[in-house]
C-alpha cells in the first residue's frame, strides 16, 4: 500500500504590516563650476553655482520652538567673478515677470555671461538655438543671482506643500527676500553694494522687495532697475489706468 502523505498548512510566522514611505527631508543641492569670459582683451574667471535652496519655516508645539521644516526649494544660478583688489563687488539679483516666468529670459537673453543665439528683432533665427558668449554682460561690473520664484523654472513646494501659499504678492515677495536674504549671508556678502533687478511685474516685485528687505531683515539697497515697468499694472491693460 502507498504511503499517504498529508501537507498541513503552513502558518505565517509573521503579522501582516503596512509600511509608509516618509520622504527625506529637503536639503540644498548645488554645485559650482568655474570658468573663463575674455571680453576684448581682458579675461573675466567667474563660477556658476546653480541648483536649489531650501527655504525653512519654524514649527513650535504648545508655544515652544521645536524646529525648522522645510516648505519650498528655490532654484538659483548665480555668477561671481574673481575678486580683485580688498573693495566688495556689487551683486545683483534679477527675476523676470509674469507672474510665473522663471529669471530664464534675463539669464540666457540679456544679462548673464552667456546667451542665446536667435537672431535679431525681425530676423529670428529659428531653432534649435546655440549659446554664446555675451559680451555685453553686466558681470563685468557687478555678480549676477538669477531666481525663480515658487512655481516656476525649478522652484517647487516640498511635497506636501501649498502653491498657492507663493502665488500671490505676500508670498511671493516673503519668500523671493528670503533667498536673497539666505544667499548674502552664505556668501558673505552683506558689505557689498547690492542691486535688484526686475522686468515687467518683476518690477512690482522689486519695488516691493526694496522695502521688504530694508523694514524686515535689515538689508538696505543701493539702486533698483525697473526693465519695461509696470508699476502701474492698469497701464497694461486696453481700459484707462486705475490711478
Amino acid at each position: 500500500m502507498d504511503e499517504m502523505t498529508t501537507d498541513a498548512p503552513k502558518e505565517k510566522d509573521h503579522a501582516e504590516t503596512s509600511t509608509t514611505t516618509v520622504p527625506a527631508d529637503p536639503v540644498d543641492d548645488v554645485v559650482t563650476t568655474e570658468h573663463t569670459l575674455r571680453i576684448g582683451r581682458a579675461h573675466l574667471a567667474y563660477t556658476a553655482t546653480t541648483g536649489r535652496i531650501v527655504l525653512r519655516e519654524e514649527v513650535y508645539e504648545d508655544g515652544a520652538f521645536t524646529g525648522l521644516k522645510a516648505k519650498a526649494e528655490v532654484f538659483i544660478t548665480a555668477y561671481v567673478a574673481a575678486a580683485s583688489g580688498d573693495t566688495p563687488r556689487p551683486v545683483t539679483f534679477a527675476f523676470n515677470g509674469g507672474p510665473g516666468s522663471s529669471s530664464v529670459w534675463l539669464h540666457l537673453g540679456l544679462m548673464g555671461p552667456r546667451r542665446v543665439v536667435s537672431g535679431d528683432v525681425g530676423t529670428l533665427a529659428a531653432p534649435p538655438y546655440g549659446l554664446t558668449d555675451n559680451l555685453q554682460t553686466l558681470l563685468s561690473v557687478t555678480d549676477l543671482v538669477f531666481i525663480d520664484p515658487v512655481s516656476t523654472g525649478f522652484s517647487r513646494t516640498v511635497s506636501g506643500g501649498k502653491p498657492k501659499t507663493y502665488h500671490g504678492f505676500t508670498g511671493d515677495l516673503e519668500s523671493v527676500g528670503e533667498v536673497i536674504r539666505l544667499w548674502t549671508t552664505r556668501n558673505n556678502r552683506w558689505l557689498s553694494p547690492k542691486f535688484m533687478a526686475g522686468e515687467s511685474y518683476g518690477t512690482v516685485r522689486a519695488a516691493a522687495l526694496a522695502e521688504h528687505l530694508q523694514t524686515r531683515r535689515g538689508m538696505f539697497l543701493n539702486g533698483v532697475i525697473l526693465i519695461s515697468s509696470v508699476i502701474d499694472l492698469g497701464s497694461i491693460g486696453l481700459h484707462e489706468p486705475e490711478d
